[in-house]
């Protein structure tokens, strides 16, 4: 009997040290595999990397107003709405210092963008991003009812926006979107007046309309803008100091660690000659981060590597 009772409980063991399908299936998750230990690790780093990457420098050109529709400085409108938005996200850095004469239209020619001169403009201007924008279409419409002592007069509009986004340093276009906005207004009138002026109501139903488009856009914008590598460069050299165009406001931390970069080389179609993009650069060592220098500037000390030149850019390692 004592026999049968030992058979029984050995039996019982035996079994519940078997792994169910289901165990094997999530062994295979153990942190003791390397190969899928290291893929998490990836992952965690990627998430810290996204979090900690510095303001990008950026520049909004003024929207080119495509449309017979010519409401006055429409396009500074849009354009000053998008920097408006971007701004209060606190996730870019739009210099007010900055000014250029040219605005969206100057750099379409038809259906094509001219990206060389664009990314010219733009590295003139020391800035990582470019955005330029399209008023498409503006729609303006009124309506009454027919009859009654009070009638109801509405006037309503709506716009389409596009926007394209350029990454200076690699010399292309990282994202193409668009958005539209409508907006209404209504009022009550006497049956025997006019229907609402068009010229009265119109400037501010279109804008209106163009301020809800760009709120459309402006998440898009920013998720596009921090897919990009943020890169800074070299402002002066000084023994084994270097001192960076990017610091406090940025973004940039005591210890980070700055890859350094050549410039890369501009690359285009050799039987077209259109602009292809910038190569990556070369790298040429590390800088550490040591402190704050004016307003936005950072001091840095040679960490590993040489030959670094006034200009070279420097990525977050």
């Amino acid at each position: 009997m004592m026999d049968k009772i030992r058979y029984f409980i050995l039996s019982l063991l035996l079994l519940s040290c078997q792994r169910s399908p289901q165990y094997r299936s999530q062994s295979l998750n153990d942190p003791m595999d390397g190969t899928l230990s290291q893929r998490g690790n990836a992952l965690l780093t990627q998430k810290v990397e996204s979090m900690g990457q510095p303001k990008k420098r950026m520049v909004v050109f003024d929207f080119w107003n495509h449309t017979p529709v010519q409401e006055a400085s429409i396009g500074s409108f849009a354009a000053s709405e998008l920097k408006r938005g971007l701004n209060l996200s606190q996730k870019v850095i739009i210099p007010a210092d900055l000014r250029s004469r040219l605005g969206t239209e100057d750099f379409v020619e038809g259906e094509d963008v001219k990206v060389a001169q664009l990314i010219r403009e733009g590295r003139r201007m020391g800035v990582a991003v470019l955005i330029i924008g399209r008023i498409g279409k503006i729609v303006f419409r009124q309506k009454a009812d027919e009859v009654g002592l009070l009638r109801k007069k509405q006037s309503l509009a709506a716009a389409d926006l596009e926007v394209k986004i350029f990454d200076v340093q690699a010399g292309r276009e990282m994202m193409a979107l668009s958005q539209s906005g409508e907006a209404n207004k209504s009022a009550l009138v006497a049956f025997e007046s006019k229907l609402i002026d068009p010229v009265t109501y119109r400037s501010e139903l279109v804008r209106s309309a163009v301020r809800e488009a760009i709120a459309g856009l402006i998440p898009d914008v920013i998720r596009s803008i921090e897919k990009m590598t943020w890169q800074g460069r070299i402002a002066k050299l000084s023994g084994l100091k270097a001192y960076v165009n990017a610091g406090r406001v940025s973004g940039l931390m005591a210890g980070d660690i700055l890859k350094v970069l050549t410039l890369g080389e501009d690359i285009y179609d050799p039987a077209s000659g259109a602009y292809l993009g910038r190569a990556q650069g070369q790298l040429k060592g590390t800088l550490e981060v040591l402190d704050y220098i004016g307003a936005d500037g950072a001091l840095t000390q040679v960490h590993t590597g040489g030959n670094f030149r006034e200009g070279d850019l420097v990525q977050l390692y």
